[in-house]
């Protein structure tokens, strides 16, 4: 007797291959079979034609902390996600002296906006070796599968200290020294390595990140470390990665030169290397370039891949995150009320006048949050205004200077005016990357490609800031459903890319597929109703600290090795999620 039977299914395997009417057993945690199935179960479920898909495999998250405190792991949790890796972008928590503990938290901060109070209290720090922190990690039960990949900076800091911190060439014994560590984590199980060169990623110290500059011969050194044990993944934040974003801009030379030392990573390690790319305004064209390259160095036995975001990326400007006024006297009086008593304060008109008149003052302890809203505040223009219905290809009509000419307002009276509407949950969108000319035409070009990587969700990370965990469930509305303003993309391309090819990427050979002796990770969906809220703020944070969260909804079922977590949007309260080792 099969444990679950699934009938009249809408299958979208994860191959690759047409859907199909199908019925799906599993038993023992496996698919048992697929097809036309007669056999009984102890509970079926009459699937009435909803889509069952894989599980979505999410392989480029910020749970370095949160798996410590949280077994839910939303807002991955809410989207279908069944396997999450994390130790991403160079920074992360291992290996680690107790006297560098404080730089990797500041680092984490600075980079992925994870506040410092959070992780003071999330992190307990029993460990000290990478392998001592996938053991404290094996310790927990969660609703899906995790992975971790050992990261540069933490390396770095450990065998180089104040050294790596001064961003001091590597020695050939440093380099020995971090290389040996890096075999020893893929003996213990790391999913790969990380690191990151992009000059916008800096400390709350405001210093760069340990490994930023590292010259070639370090990497090298590394991918060497980690292609001996014959598995895992080089994941990389490249240098040219966004234009001047973060005054981190980089020639079209350099981003081509860069792009020839990500081969030879690749080449030298004889593993995957995943980089990031996007598109970004100063030169809209370069991913066309970098794919190229990408393709030709596949093409030489490089497996070098473009990752990218099934949408625009920027950062949100919202009344319970960061926003132009939020520093100003007159709203600092009613910053700390619930957020529908801030609204109808801020509704009051002698305190709009107030607010609007006033400049930020300077606040100890905010410098990072007043050099933040500078830049939204010289970005003003280029924001996009976002309410209901909600829409993330939104066209001219929606930005701000436009919005503001057609009122007759200024920049600022337009937003605020956006902001305090309806229950304060709209925002604004400032589309720094994937965006250009105003359209996701360059976005679904990169999805539309192979060998690019659809992922960047960030999930546990821009907790205030940027709210990406929902990608998962965007990336199938929008490109397979809604898409009104240009073509969409075959459904089974999308779910391909969202749960084969980051599974195969990782050597996650047992899921990703629905077939006969894979996992029982699964959704199924009732497409129709599938739908992704507007970002909220909850605080479950460690501390009281708040974060974004964007939930899925129209997920009948997810199920993890065959145990259902969420069911009809409401989580189950089941936890058959463990750490995952990579093994050759």
């Amino acid at each position: 007797m099969h444990d679950l039977l699934i009938k009249g299914a809408k299958l979208v395997d994860g191959t690759g291959t047409p859907a199909r009417t199908a019925d799906v057993a599993v038993r023992d945690g496996l698919i048992a079979a697929v097809g036309r199935i007669t056999e009984p179960a102890r509970r079926t479920i009459n699937a009435d034609g909803a889509l069952l898909t894989p599980g979505f495999v999410d392989v480029h998250t910020h749970y370095d902390g949160q798996f410590l405190w949280d077994s839910l792991l939303n807002p991955s949790f809410s989207n279908g996600v069944t396997t999450v890796i994390a130790g991403n972008c160079g920074v992360g928590f291992a290996p680690a002296r107790p006297e560098h503990r404080r730089m990797l938290m500041e680092l984490m901060e600075g980079v992925e906006d994870i506040p410092g109070p959070v992780l003071d209290e999330g992190l307990d720090w029993r460990w000290h070796s990478f392998p001592d922190y996938l053991e404290r990690l094996d310790e927990g039960r969660y609703t899906m599968d995790i992975g971790l990949q050992i990261t540069h900076a933490p390396l770095r800091v450990y065998v180089m200290g104040d050294r790596a911190a001064r961003h001091e060439a590597a020695t050939p014994e440093d380099v020995a020294a971090m290389g040996d560590l890096v075999r020893e984590a893929m003996r213990a199980g790391a999913m790969g390595f990380s690191t990151g060169r992009f000059l916008g990623h800096r400390a709350t110290s405001g210093d760069h990140v340990p490994g930023t500059f590292a010259d070639e011969s370090e990497l090298l050194g590394l991918a060497a470390a980690l292609g001996s044990g014959g598995h895992g993944v080089f994941q990389i934040v490249p240098h040219g990665i966004a234009g001047n974003l973060f005054n981190a801009q980089a020639t079209r030379e350099e981003r081509i030169s860069e792009h020839a030392m990500l081969a030879r990573i690749a080449r030298t390690s004889g593993r995957p290397l995943i980089f990031t790319c996007i598109q970004f305004w100063e030169d809209p064209e370069d991913w066309r370039i970098m794919l190229d390259a990408s393709t030709r160095a596949h093409a030489e036995g490089a497996r070098v891949h473009p990752m990218t975001s099934a949408r625009g990326i920027g950062g949100l400007t919202m009344l319970d995150g960061y926003h132009p006024f939020m520093l100003r006297p007159a709203y600092v009086e009613i910053a700390d009320l619930p957020l529908a008593e801030r609204v109808e304060a801020m509704r009051d008109l002698a305190r709009r006048e107030a607010i609007l008149a006033q400049e930020g003052q300077d606040v100890p302890g905010k410098e990072t949050t007043a050099l933040l809203l500078a830049n939204f505040r010289a970005a003003l223009p280029e924001l996009y205004l976002i309410g209901q219905p909600f829409d993330y290809e939104p066209g001219p009509e929606r930005q701000l200077s436009n919005a503001a000419a057609r009122s007759g307002k200024t920049l600022e009276a337009e937003l605020y005016d956006h902001l305090v509407q309806g229950n304060g949950d709209s925002f604004a969108a400032h589309m720094a990357t994937n965006y250009e000319n105003g359209s996701l035409d360059g976005v679904r070009d990169m999805l539309a490609n192979p060998i690019v990587i659809s992922g960047l969700s960030d999930g546990g990370a821009h907790v205030r800031f940027i709210c990406d965990g929902g990608l998962p469930t965007f990336q199938l509305l929008f490109w397979c459903r809604d898409r009104t303003r240009g073509p969409k993309l075959p459904l089974e391309m999308i779910v391909r890319k969202a749960t084969h090819d980051g599974a195969q990427l990782y050597g996650l050979n047992d899921r990703g597929v629905i077939v006969p002796g894979k996992r029982a990770d699964m959704n199924l969906i009732d497409f129709d109703r599938l739908s992704i809220g507007m970002p909220r703020m909850t605080y479950d944070l460690p501390s009281g600290g708040g974060r974004l969260v964007q939930d899925g909804s129209g997920y009948l079922a997810t199920m993890v090795a065959g145990t259902i977590t969420r069911e009809n949007d409401e989580e189950t309260g089941a936890r058959p999620g463990r750490l995952v080792r990579s093994r050759a």
